[in-house]
């Protein structure tokens, strides 16, 4: 991402941004549009999967390196999924199949079956190559769902169960989920740290709500039906009073993680999501209220100004577990 994208994120000029979301996608879970709405376009709120390129199968690829990232893959893959109900395009189908394959096919097989390794790492979580994220399960579960809906018996399906066995199994295990007391929160990085990141467990929980709602087993729905309790307890601590937090990691000076526009956008949304999941008001109010954030100019201020104290530590590294990030 460039110097200039990343500014724009950072300080935006314009505060129209939202992030689009589908109640239809609860009717037909597994097999609808998904819940949430991309940008695949290079634009500041873009994912950049349009330029991005692709191996000779059709799989995306990320970054200068061109890399494989199962979180962006199958973020694709939804979206062409999405691009093919509603506009009958073949080219969507044959790219989300591309991209279900690969997900399919490159599951760990040894040690906690299902997983998927990351081929790079992610320094400011202190996540070396190899980390694993229940984010990926989760919306691999989604897609792989969806493939098995198109093509029944090819192996879609039964990827789809071996991608929610991590779940199965706690971080101190090389699983995904963190436990403490009864609260279960599935981890984006999933390793010592628990950053807590917030999109990230939503988009996992949905994942094995999913499974749960298409035939998965009683630990699914315990797991994902725990996981939703404990999102509920935790909103206050997600919420500045002014805007959203995008994980509960703080710098070594102690300052919250505020999330950008574009993530406090996908907040909003996936509590609207949420609200109607699992019938909770606790999520609507949420919504309501992080949402209204963006229309008041003085919650726009204090995100400028707390981005501005932020940008010190940010430079010197000491935002990152490295550099004395914590919980």
């Amino acid at each position: 991402m460039s110097a200039l994208r990343r500014l724009a994120l950072g300080f935006p000029l314009e505060w129209e941004h939202r992030r689009g979301y589908a109640f239809d996608a609860l009717a037909h879970p597994g097999a609808g549009p998904y819940f949430i709405e991309w940008d695949p376009g290079s634009g500041v709120y873009g994912e950049d999967w349009t330029a991005s390129a692709r191996d000779a199968a059709g799989v995306l690829l990320t970054g200068t390196a061109k890399v494989y990232h199962p979180i962006r893959i199958a973020q694709f893959a939804l979206h062409r999924h999405g691009r093919w109900l509603a506009a009958g395009d073949d080219a969507a189908r044959v790219e989300f199949l591309a991209q279900a394959r690969w997900l399919r096919d490159r599951q760990q097989r040894g040690g906690i079956p299902g997983l998927y390794r990351f081929g790079f790492p992610w320094k400011k979580y202190a996540a070396p190559r190899g980390w694993s994220s229940a984010m990926a399960q989760g919306e691999a579960i989604s897609v792989l769902l969806r493939a098995e809906g198109l093509q029944p018996g090819a192996g879609f399906g039964s990827a789809a169960l071996r991608a929610a066995e991590p779940f199965r199994y706690d971080l101190a295990e090389g699983g995904v989920v963190w436990r403490s007391g009864t609260d279960v929160f599935f981890e984006e990085i999933a390793n010592r740290y628990a950053p807590h990141v917030l999109n990230g467990c939503v988009f996992a929980l949905w994942g094995l709500w999913e499974l749960a709602e298409r035939g998965g087993d009683a630990q699914h729905r315990r797991l994902a039906e725990a996981c939703a309790i404990t999102l509920r307890r935790w909103v206050p601590a997600y919420d500045t009073g002014w805007w959203t937090l995008y994980s509960l990691l703080r710098s070594a000076a102690r300052r919250p993680h505020i999330a950008t526009l574009k993530y406090h956008a996908f907040h909003v949304a996936q509590m609207r999501v949420l609200a109607e999941m699992f019938d909770e008001r606790v999520f609507a109010a949420a919504a309501d209220r992080w949402s209204s954030y963006v229309e008041n100019r003085a919650c726009r201020s204090r995100l400028f100004a707390a981005t501005v104290r932020s940008l010190p530590e940010r430079l010197l590294g000491r935002d990152t577990v490295a550099g004395g990030a914590r919980v």
